[in-house]
């Protein structure tokens, strides 16, 4: 059996030509059987389609071509030993039994740079990421990487004044902010963290099961029903985190209270209490007050569990943690999935800290998460590994960041709206291809003449694109 091994960015990637497979295609579009989104690779690049007892190699319309063994073909039989060239990738054909040994790949420098479109921005190790704050009575969730944004600082300094008292506390944030990650700080800094830290996610509990699922049911109750411990039984000595309380209905929270302030709990079909023991945290992605006005919050059982309000920022707003966040994740992810990144293009890493994160942390995890799968083991990611919408937002952002700014004034200046408009796109542009001109033209759908005069008219230089607003 033949195998094909690429060298992809100094790692070695082997891809079997198994006796069963009929035809193998291979180009930069993932629903090829070869995946190499690389330089001067075309979407359908080549195939390799087994004949009798050979491999058959044909250029399947690429643009810059196929070599083999440094000369250009169209087709062609292909035996161990031979090159096939597509792009910048070099594929050696080779025996199984010759098959390379897997080499190890040192690590890059913190930061690397150079000259190429996809300019390397190394990892950032999470061991060595600088600490300018000292919270030792927080014991943070194992993998939590911490920013360091004064926001961020607040909510670790209110943490580290509460850690070790019993007063109920509500968090306030957006969905993704990391609320619940914080109320586990909280519950593993305490005097309770030996015990349970129980989660209850009030929005997927189906109304007329929540107070089963709360307070614990009783034997044979209904035909085939055992007795079943609740939620709130199962924090004794603990700590219980209600996530989004306002989705229950107010009778049930109105029970939900009255068991919070007795430390009774009377589970369904039974008259006997039984007594818990536990500390409450609950979270919102909404203000309290609109969910009191609309009726969807005891506002007696708020003022219960907002002894202590944290509000925790979201992404957008804490801009300065982008970068130790990015890094970090692409490390602890990489590492997590055994699959090295070499690093990060510059231009890819522009546009992950320009986008919005309307989904903030858990959306950035997600974001790096798939540029991972996507990615072949050392390679560098780069913009074709993130969805359209990152750059969509960011354009969408950049747009009504310029009309807001406008928004208050008694009359605007068109011309001068439109100016500004027009050179966050280019800027925009630019970042994505800062070293090619005629990409960053065709991006907007001009011409690069057209998009030299414009860039002259508003005083833009190719160097701005590191300075975008």
């Amino acid at each position: 059996m033949l195998t094909l091994v690429a060298d992809c960015y100094g790692s070695l990637i082997t891809f079997p030509l198994r006796d069963d497979l009929k035809e193998i295609r291979a180009g930069s579009l993932p629903d090829n059987t070869i995946y190499l989104p690389y330089k001067g690779v075309s979407r359908h690049h080549f195939s390799l389609t087994r004949r009798e007892s050979r491999w058959f190699l044909q250029d399947r319309g690429s643009k810059n071509g196929i070599l083999l063994n440094g000369q250009i073909i169209t087709e062609a039989f292909v035996k161990p030993g031979d090159v096939i060239q597509a792009g910048i990738i070099h594929l050696t054909v080779q025996s199984a039994k010759e098959e390379l040994e897997p080499v190890a790949i040192p690590k890059m420098k913190t930061v690397a740079s150079g000259d190429s479109e996809t300019d390397k921005v190394g990892h950032i190790p999470l061991s060595s990421q600088e600490r300018v704050f000292s919270f030792p009575e927080l014991v943070f969730p194992e993998g939590l990487i911490l920013g360091k944004s004064h926001l961020m600082l607040e909510v670790y300094q209110k943490l580290h004044s509460i850690a070790c008292s019993e007063v109920n506390v509500l968090f306030i944030g957006e969905t993704g902010v990391g609320k619940e990650v914080f109320a586990h700080t909280l519950h593993q800094s305490g005097v309770r963290s030996g015990g349970p830290f129980v989660a209850v996610n009030c929005a997927a509990i189906p109304a007329e099961l929540a107070e089963a699922e709360l307070f614990g049911i009783g034997e044979k109750v209904a035909t085939d029903v055992n007795r079943r411990k609740g939620k709130m039984a199962m924090a004794h000595k603990g700590t219980l985190f209600f996530d989004e309380l306002s989705s229950f209905p107010m009778a049930l929270q109105a029970k939900v209270l009255r068991a919070i302030e007795d430390r009774l709990i009377y589970p369904v079909g039974e008259n006997e209490p039984q007594q818990v023991d536990f500390r409450v945290t609950a979270a919102t992605n909404q203000e309290p007050a609109e969910l009191i006005r609309a009726g969807r919050l005891r506002e007696d059982l708020y003022h219960r569990l907002a002894t202590i309000e944290i509000r925790i920022p979201a992404l957008r707003e804490r801009n300065e943690d982008l970068p130790v966040l990015i890094m970090g994740l692409l490390q602890q992810i990489s590492n997590r999935e055994g699959k090295f990144i070499s690093g990060i293009s510059k231009r890819l890493y522009s546009a992950l800290l320009s986008y919005i994160y309307p989904g903030n942390v858990r959306e950035l995890g997600n974001l790096v998460s798939g540029m991972i799968a996507l990615a072949h083991p050392g390679e560098v990611l780069d913009i074709h590994h993130v969805p359209e919408k990152v750059f969509e937002k960011t354009l969408q952002h950049k747009v009504e960041d310029v009309l807001k700014t406008n928004q208050e004034k008694t009359s605007i200046n068109l011309h001068e709206t439109i100016d500004e408009v027009t050179k966050r796109l280019i800027l925009h542009a630019l970042s994505l291809h800062p070293e090619n001109l005629t990409r960053a033209a065709r991006y907007l759908n001009v011409t690069p003449y057209g998009l030299r005069k414009m860039m002259k008219r508003l005083g833009i230089h190719k160097e701005d694109s590191s300075k975008i607003p």
